[in-house]
């Protein structure tokens, strides 16, 4: 794949110490890793923060790299795993929090849907439309998020997202599944075209 042999060089030549080289990697792929990291997230600065750790990652492990492996499943994997260890802590910290609050009972909000006659993209403008789904990203338990978030926001194919969970096909699928049977369950229906 041409695009897999040009990140391939870039990355040698970074390697070389060549920082222009870096930097072209950086900028074809910071838009992406910054939507991964917010949408798991929810949080801009968290985002940024998960986004420079992953390039960080990549500038320190140049060498490991293998050219075989598309570099930004590569990415998403890192950014993935940073994502989730920020998750962990943010949930350590809440539960050891000495003035945390419960928030408004026992049961969180619940979401309101537009109606079941007009599709998504009808009833909600651009932007609610993206509220609405960075809500239900945010729903979902940790271990689904992550393989929703990259085949219904980032259009990714379940061979990609395979290789960027380290996961079996089947398995990506049974988790999207299993999201989508929580969507189900939680809000009375699944979002449209899932």
């Amino acid at each position: 794949e041409a695009g897999q042999d040009e990140d391939a060089d870039l990355i040698a030549q970074a390697g070389q110490g060549r920082p222009q080289a870096f930097r072209r990697l950086v900028e074809k792929y910071q838009d992406m890793v910054y939507d991964l990291c917010l949408r798991m997230l929810g949080s801009s600065q968290d985002a940024e923060d998960v986004a420079q750790e992953t390039f960080l990652t990549l500038y320190s492990r140049l060498d490991d790299y293998r050219k075989e492996l598309k570099l930004s499943n590569w990415l998403y994997t890192v950014a993935i795993n940073r994502c989730r260890s920020r998750l962990r802590k943010r949930r350590i910290l809440r539960f050891f929090s000495l003035d945390a609050e419960p928030e408004g009972g026992d049961e969180a909000p619940r979401l309101e849907l537009p109606s079941q006659d007009a599709p998504l993209d009808a009833a909600l403008g651009q932007a609610e439309a993206e509220r609405w789904a960075q809500r239900l990203v945010e729903s979902l338990p940790d271990s689904l998020k992550a393989a929703f978030i990259l085949r219904h926001l980032q259009e990714k194919s379940y061979e990609d997202i395979s290789e960027s969970l380290n996961l079996p096909v089947s398995n990506v699928k049974v988790r999207l599944h299993r999201a989508k049977l929580f969507l189900w369950k939680k809000f009375g229906r699944t979002p449209e075209g899932m």
